[in-house]
């Protein structure tokens, strides 16, 4: 899975990833936004795992996990690619956290 360099996610979220355990990081930021939330992803299982207070996503078969900013709105986006699926996961940090979660069946 490509990821950002862990520079771009403090200059983009004001957190880096830390790792949790071998080859998987996790960014908190539970300071950042006022409320629970934990993305967590492992580049060479290609998973992710997104807690947002009663939100627990776990999935693999990422592709890609991209930093999005636009005019007032910063996002972390997560692309996905199997045999059987194909989409998007779009967690939403500034200005209000929100998911929006995309997969079809391919």
């Amino acid at each position: 899975m490509l990821t950002p360099e862990p520079r771009d996610f403090a200059e983009a979220l004001g957190v880096e990833p830390v790792e949790v355990e071998v080859e998987a990081q996790e960014l908190d930021l539970t300071e950042v936004v006022g409320e629970p939330l934990k993305f967590g992803f492992h580049a060479v299982e290609r998973s992710i795992r997104l807690r947002w207070g009663r939100v627990d996503i776990y999935r693999e078969g990422a592709t890609r996990l991209r930093i999005v900013e636009s005019p007032g709105r910063t996002g972390l986006y997560v692309d996905f690619a199997t045999d059987t699926m194909t989409g998007t996961l779009r967690i939403e940090v500034f200005p209000e956290v929100s998911v929006d979660d995309e997969l079809l069946f391919t």
